[in-house]
């Protein structure tokens, strides 16, 4: 018998978490101008805040694809349409909630009542899609900073503090899809598990790598997937980047795929409420570093200014063309939805 989606209760940690976001917040808006950021978001071209709205709109389309290409792969026949539903729902949940998971739960659960299958399956492709996600980031942030090292137009010391950084991220997200996708890898890290005789750890891993078992060694399908997630994550360093020209910025390409995967990574930690906090934070402080943007003559407030704006402005669209998840959630049905094409 299908239940409901039951929202989590706002525990004290979501109440630090709340504390320390509007901290965060009142921070960089203060340090910045309150007045000045106020003028800057106000003075943005609506031209290219439409064409960032709708990329990102776009980015949630193909998501909610890679997702439902996921779920097939896995054997469950979950519509597309039910995808983008339960995927776009989802993303209103992780950003009008404190934390960042409770989309991701609600799609687990939408699987699992519409498809009458357990949650491991659903969970390991929602997991996938993420990890999928953030790798297609990093891959991108590379091969950003690879062509930027050809051209050598930005100051050499950013560009070798950006490629540490990028690395570091790209190498631990390789290191952490290896064990889920290669059957050789998992196998050595669970006999490790096993000498070491982790008997929780052990069964654990076992459950895990059981409800992964069919995306291993499929690597035509996975590298069409991560190919997929490549295209997904450039349409939302794209909102990133029709944000600034809306606020009259030029920024080198490079920046914003080297800015954006930490600036994601960041928003996805127990420490902000639905995407704000330390995003804001982080991206207001990279955008101010010198050498960043040029502004034109035409605007009229200082670098923090501009780069509180930029931190801005993309949360800001995508909380706004999220609003559209949220009608299917509010008007989402307590019995499990027809699962049709």
């Amino acid at each position: 018998m299908a239940g409901k989606f039951k929202l989590p209760a706002l525990s004290p940690w979501a109440w630090v978490r709340l504390l320390l976001a509007a901290a965060m917040l009142y921070w960089v808006v203060e340090r910045s101008g309150r007045g000045r950021i106020l003028q800057a978001l106000a003075n943005a071209s609506p031209g290219w805040t439409l064409a960032a709205a709708l990329c990102f709109f776009l980015s949630i389309l193909a998501g909610a694809y890679q997702w439902h290409l996921l779920l097939k792969l896995q054997g469950i026949g979950y519509a597309y349409r039910a995808c983008f539903r339960s995927y776009y729902s989802g993303l209103f949940l992780n950003n009008f909630l404190p934390g960042t998971v409770g989309g991701d739960a609600l799609r687990v659960w939408d699987v699992h009542r519409s498809e009458a299958t357990g949650v491991g399956k659903a969970a390991a492709a929602t997991l996938l899609d993420r990890l999928l996600g953030f790798s297609a980031l990093a891959f991108l942030s590379l091969l950003a900073l690879a062509y930027e090292f050809h051209k050598n137009q930005l100051p050499q010391s950013l560009l070798y503090r950006l490629l540490w950084t990028v690395g570091l991220v790209s190498l631990s997200f390789l290191l952490l899809l290896l064990p889920l996708l290669s059957r050789r890898v998992s196998k050595a890290l669970h006999a490790i598990i096993r000498t070491v005789g982790l008997k929780k750890l052990d069964a654990t891993y076992a459950k895990i790598q059981n409800s992964l078992d069919a995306y291993k060694t499929r690597w035509g399908s996975m590298g069409y997937m991560f190919i997929l997630a490549c295209l997904v994550q450039f349409l939302r360093v794209a909102v990133h980047a029709f944000s600034a020209w809306a606020l009259h910025l030029t920024l080198a390409p490079t920046l914003f795929f080297s800015f954006v995967p930490l600036i994601a990574l960041v928003a996805v930690l127990p420490l902000n409420v639905g995407g704000w906090g330390l995003p804001q934070g982080l991206g207001a402080y990279l955008y101010a570093l010198p050498g960043v943007f040029a502004m034109s003559a035409t605007v009229g407030f200082d670098t923090r200014s501009a780069a509180a704006a930029l931190a801005f402005l993309p949360t800001v669209i995508g909380m706004v063309v999220m609003l559209g998840g949220g009608f299917y959630f509010v008007f989402r049905s307590s019995a499990p939805p027809r699962n049709k094409t």
